[in-house]
């Protein structure tokens, strides 16, 4: 009996979350860094969650640097926030730390 092993698929820039970088962060990290996988590189903005807007937006820092996107979670609460460049975002889930 023959095994037949297919070469690996490289992926489609359309399978590709267009936004590189970790989904789930914990809060005691000092920087995460985002970065746009095509070279057509959009405006970075952060949405944040409509019921917790205000504590969200306390405990997070934000800047572009460079081709990169930079983010401080600066207190010891979970939370979550999206991160948009262009027509893409990505969903971030800041973790507890128990």
């Amino acid at each position: 009996m023959f095994i037949t092993v297919d070469d690996p698929v490289e992926p489609v820039p359309e399978d590709i979350n267009e936004i590189l970088g970790d989904t789930r962060i914990k809060p005691t990290e000092p920087h995460y860094y985002y970065m746009k996988l095509s070279d057509n590189i959009g405006e970075w903005s952060i949405t944040l969650p409509a019921s917790k807007n205000k504590e969200v937006d306390d405990v997070l820092e934000y800047k572009v640097v460079g081709n990169r996107f930079k983010v401080t979670w600066t207190d010891m609460r979970s939370g979550q926030f999206i991160i948009h460049n262009g027509d893409y975002e990505k969903t971030i889930i800041v973790e507890s730390l128990f």
